[in-house]
């Protein structure tokens, strides 16, 4: 399996585990998540009380397990959603994609080119679809990193979420 971590930070962002699709030049990736539940095992051994559980005649009580809904990816990263106004978040990328731009100069040169192409091209995408958008922060809450994507496809029940994958590195596990 292979983890991808904020080139910067180190934080884990997302997985392979999760199908991912490149676009724009190979500079984003998009994984659709799924809601999950999660919590809340039932398991009935057909024993009934005799070993510590209840008979079907017991009034309820004690501690109740209950299963939640949580969405697979936010809830496996850690994810914390934050707002951006279009002007700060095009104020961020701008500089977040220097940083990438630099990190790539020095580790991967030959993706310089295609990186610039796709994030004019990615940039362009997120200002015509700004008002569909929502914005995750890694576990740390950095700012400065990795902010990562949402947004809903026509008939989807759960956000695909948006990584721009020349900021992050594989790491095998």
């Amino acid at each position: 399996m292979k983890i991808y971590v904020d080139a910067f930070s180190g934080e884990e962002i997302v997985s392979d585990s999760f199908n991912m699709e490149e676009k724009f030049e190979g500079v984003i990736g998009e994984v659709q998540s799924q809601d999950i539940v999660k919590g809340a095992i039932n398991v009935d051994v057909g024993a009934g009380g005799h070993f510590g559980g209840k008979n079907e005649d017991e009034e309820e009580g004690g501690v109740e397990d209950q299963a939640q809904k949580v969405n697979n990816i936010i809830d496996a990263f850690k994810y914390a959603e934050t707002q951006f106004t279009k002007a700060d978040y095009v104020t961020y990328f701008k500089a977040y994609a220097k940083k990438v731009k630099a990190y790539l100069e020095a580790n991967k040169p030959n993706r310089v080119a295609s990186f610039q192409k796709g994030a004019g091209e990615f940039i362009k995408w997120v200002s015509s679809n700004f008002n569909d958008l929502q914005f995750y922060c890694p576990e740390s809450y950095d700012m400065e990193n990795h902010i990562v994507l949402g947004y809903y496809k026509e008939g989807q029940a759960s956000p695909t979420f948006v990584y721009i994958l020349d900021g992050l590195k594989e790491v095998k596990m």
